[in-house]
């Protein structure tokens, strides 16, 4: 069914092709918002403003458009904790509601939740198949992880609209250079990073850390300074894993995993959250907000 080749090569054969479909899902978001601007209409029921960066590029805006059709939500915060939604019922209410303090809040329509979701699940799922991947039929496991992949796409190219698209093409030439130069260092014979315990437990501490961090970003506010700082070291963090990894699969394909595409498919997953999880903390890093 597949033709003879090392674990390296069908390892890189899966990663690529689970790449490029996130790129492709997240040029197409990318493609479908601007011609949302362009016909004033909507994508994934947002609509678009145009402004020009500093480089004097178009930057595409996301935002929510209020409703036309009443009744219409409107909120009036009256705490950093507390916010206060009432329903206008028509026109007078909404100038009544106004005076009071109140302002439109558009609500979303759940695809971009709903997609997030799904997202989620395929994740996991293939997450527990790739795991467990002894006896399952290999087109079984690359279908969930195109899954996730097809899914993925377009919530990235709706993170890069969120911050300057511009940037976010950055961060990808980013990512592809940090991912060859990684590979080529955890690929040679320079040091067996996976088989170093003290590396491999700063790596597990240090993502722990990160992990806490970013858990308490919901419930506590930090400031830009230090959430970029952190996610600077989050990306170099994942830099480090792509090393480790790297050379994980190396010692793994020349002395003890089975040279098989099921195999190919758990290595090629293990080096695609690192890179997925490098990409987000570069963007968070290149991030205004």
């Amino acid at each position: 069914m597949f033709i003879e080749t090392s674990l390296l090569f069908k390892t890189i054969i899966v990663l690529s092709s689970q790449l490029a479909i996130v790129l492709a899902g997240c040029f197409f978001s990318l493609r479908m918002a601007r011609e949302a601007y362009e016909k004033n209409s909507t994508f994934m029921g947002l609509s678009f403003k145009g402004s020009v960066n500093m480089k004097r590029k178009l930057d595409l805006i996301p935002y929510l458009k209020q409703k036309d059709t009443f009744p219409k939500k409107m909120a009036k915060v009256i705490d950093k904790d507390t916010t206060e939604f009432v329903a206008a019922k028509d026109q007078d209410e909404v100038i009544a509601f106004m005076k009071d303090g109140y302002r439109h809040s558009p609500e979303e329509d759940g695809r971009i939740f709903a997609l997030f979701i799904t997202w989620c699940i395929t994740l996991f799922l293939t997450a527990a198949f790739v795991t467990l991947n002894s006896g399952i039929n290999t087109w079984i496991l690359l279908s969930i992880f195109s899954a996730t992949s097809i899914l993925f796409g377009p919530l990235l190219g709706l993170i890069m609209l969120e911050m300057d698209e511009n940037d976010g093409f950055t961060a990808l030439k980013i990512v592809l250079v940090v991912t060859i130069l990684t590979g080529f260092i955890g690929y040679s014979d320079f040091y067996s990073f996976s088989e170093d315990p003290l590396f491999g437990a700063m790596l597990m501490f240090s993502l722990f850390g990160l992990l806490i961090f970013n858990f308490v970003r919901f419930f506590m506010e930090f400031s830009r300074n230090t959430t970029r700082i952190v996610a600077i070291f989050g990306s170099i963090l994942f830099s480090l894993f792509l090393i480790y990894d790297f050379n994980y699969i190396k010692i793994q394909a020349d002395f003890y995993a089975i040279n098989d595409w099921n195999t190919a498919v758990e290595m090629a997953f293990i080096l695609y959250l690192d890179i997925i999880n490098l990409l987000l903390e570069i963007l968070d890093a290149m991030g205004n907000s």
